[in-house]
């Protein structure tokens, strides 16, 4: 039996040098600190771009928003399933970590690009101006 009684998976002793340690786990906190800052101001500023800029009503927003949350905690929930069961942590991480930020930077494009907003409208020169968007 190894001094302290901790083995890996091999059945060896393990060295300290080596497993273990906060050292393992700087990854996984660097990227839950930047994940959170990059969830948390676009769920805070979801429904506001949703009603104002795409035109939906405020209740179509909020609800697009809930399901934003819903789904990416459902996504957490498979990808946790994943990463404990079949593949490891790490592996999981390098296999959807490519679809996060393709899709910020398909939510970026369409923020930035004007072509792919609806088209303005003025509320105030004429009542019902404003079309919803189609998701509404």
């Amino acid at each position: 039996m190894a001094p302290g009684g901790f083995v890996d998976w091999w059945g060896k002793a393990i060295n300290k040098e080596v497993h273990g340690g906060v050292r393992a786990a700087w990854f996984l906190y660097v990227l839950t600190v930047v994940t959170n800052v990059v969830i948390v101001p676009n769920l805070l500023n979801l429904v506001t771009y949703l009603h104002r800029t795409m035109h939906m009503g405020v209740s179509g927003s909020a609800t697009t928003a809930t399901n934003f949350i819903g789904a990416t905690s459902g996504f957490a929930l498979i990808g946790a399933f994943l990463s404990d069961s079949n593949i490891t942590r790490s592996r999981t991480m390098l296999l959807f970590g490519p679809f996060m930020f393709l899709g910020y930077g398909l939510l970026a494009l369409q923020a930035y690009l004007p072509s792919l907003h609806p088209p303005p409208c003025n509320s105030e020169a004429e009542v019902n101006n404003c079309k919803e968007g189609r998701f509404s």
